[in-house]
């Protein structure tokens, strides 16, 4: 009777030698039985009619934090009001629905550090359920998406008939649940039979999950073809008077064995001198030269994240562009000229998701952006920024190393230095120029290492090995150093 009437939107109230039946908004208003403490309403008390008003002080946490989970999880009827200059939260409402709530406050109202991971609380269709290894409002939203769980069993199939002909399927409800993040706890509110297998569900999906560390390599790999043939005209001496001849002075240009100086600025490779005459030493030197260059480590990032989990590093600076120049002064020589500046970032970003099977083979998203400077313009210009970046997904086994390259940059340029007039002639004006040419190919490439970790022990060993490979690192770093610092003291 009483469920009939609250579905109604009724409820009852006992007075002495009468019992009203009323709105229950009224029957909360002039409920007769006020309880303070969080013990639960006596059993014998639950199937009565009354309408009970409970008192609870609320001790480790803050009411206000338990308002939205307790108004969620308990009937339309039932009151929930905060109060929180004593720390309290008042309930008014039937028996039934004043324990449920008891329990729930309860079991969230205690020391963050006396929660155990893996506890289950129940109290009648109100389930607690604290998390070990996930998050309890992922966990939540994920429950709240499914369907509740059709039971097949025989003491069910009664109650699941199928329709009549021509009628649509009854509607299938969602699971009600909702996640406490301070105690990491899910709360679903669902009858026991649909309670075992909703807890099958949250036990699969809060299992622990796999780390990968990550170990990434970034280079780029630089080759420099400097090519340069040609005569550089100089003299040894004083000027001609006030003639500018246009060539450039060195001192000691020919030594006394004939032999071409070898500091002479500019000059690399193979050179040859080939004249001299008069008192002021005129020198041809023919040079070829040719350079190459290795290749330049970027970054050596190592990341660790969990499976399914995306992670991002970013190494760099953020560089100042002028994005507008404006006079705010009046005009005159009180003009002022205010500049505004936008920072962009440059540097390294790496950022990756790896998701793991059962066989240990690992499918990691990757993306990679490396932001650079290519030149600053003159006289205040903004920078030109160089932008490369990786987008991919790939397949790769456990401390398996792949490479990913192919982001090629070409830059040519070729300058020529010349005698003026002379260096003009043809064919003959080689003989007064010099040409250099430069062709720089740049090559990024990406090594990428996965390891996966899947227990403590094999975290441990990991530990220890970066440890071992961090000394020998130092030790290599100060032998380099000490046979540096001999080589310099031998040639002092």
């Amino acid at each position: 009777m009483k469920s009939v009437l609250e579905s109604l939107g009724f409820g009852v109230v006992e007075e002495p030698d009468l019992i009203s039946i009323v709105k229950i908004k009224d029957a909360l208003a002039r409920s007769p039985i006020v309880r303070v403490g969080k013990e639960l309403i006596p059993e014998e008390e639950v199937g009565d009619y009354r309408t009970i008003t409970q008192v609870i002080p609320i001790e480790n946490v803050k009411p206000e934090e338990l308002e939205p989970i307790l108004k969620r999880l308990t009937s339309p009827n039932t009151d929930v009001i905060v109060y929180r200059n004593t720390n309290t939260i008042v309930l008014s409402g039937s028996a039934a629905d004043i324990n449920k709530l008891l329990v729930l406050v309860s079991e969230f109202d205690v020391k963050i550090e006396e929660a155990t991971p893996g506890s289950i609380s129940s109290a009648g269709d109100i389930h607690i359920y604290t998390l070990e290894y996930s998050e309890a409002e992922k966990i939540a939203a994920t429950l709240v998406k499914l369907d509740n769980p059709v039971i097949q069993s025989e003491d069910l199939s009664s109650e699941r008939k199928p329709p009549p002909p021509g009628q649509p399927m009854p509607k299938v409800d969602k699971i009600k649940a909702v996640g406490h993040k301070e105690s990491n706890s899910v709360i679903v509110t669902a009858t026991n039979a649909e309670w075992a297998e909703i807890r099958k569900i949250i036990k699969v999906l809060d299992s622990a999950r796999k780390q990968v560390l990550l170990e990434v390599l970034i280079v780029e790999l630089t080759s420099s073809d400097l090519n340069d043939f040609g005569i550089d005209w100089r003299y040894k001496g004083e000027a001609f008077g006030q003639f500018n001849s246009g060539l450039s002075k060195e001192a000691n240009i020919i030594n006394s064995n004939g032999q071409v100086n070898p500091n002479i600025n500019t000059l690399s490779g193979f050179s040859l001198g080939f004249l001299k005459a008069g008192s002021e030493q005129i020198i041809g030197i023919l040079s070829a030269n040719q350079g190459n260059e290795n290749f330049n480590v970027l970054s050596a990032p190592q990341v660790l994240t969990v499976d399914n989990q995306e992670a991002e590093i970013s190494v760099g600076q953020d560089v100042p562009v002028r994005t507008q120049s404006r006079n705010a002064g009046t005009g005159g020589t009180n003009a002022v000229t205010v500049d505004n500046y936008e920072y962009r970032p440059t540097g390294i970003k790496l950022k990756f998701t790896p998701h793991v099977n059962k066989n240990n083979k690992i499918t990691l998203e990757l993306f990679q952006e490396i932001k650079n400077i290519a030149e600053i313009a003159l006289a205040g210009g903004n920078p030109t920024f160089n932008r490369r970046e990786i987008k991919t997904s790939i397949s790769i086994e456990n401390t398996q190393s792949i490479v990913i390259g192919g982001l090629i940059s070409n830059d040519k340029q070729k300058r020529i230095i010349k005698i003026p007039f002379l260096g003009d002639i043809p064919y003959l004006g080689h003989l007064f120029k010099r040409t250099t040419e430069k062709i720089k190919k740049t090559n990024l490439m990406v090594f990428i290492t996965p390891h996966i970790l899947d227990s403590r022990e094999t975290a441990d060993k990991m530990t220890v090995k970066k440890k071992m490979q961090q000394e020998r690192y130092e030790l290599e770093r100060e032998r380099i150093l000490n046979k540096e610092r001999e080589i310099r003291e031998r040639g002092d």
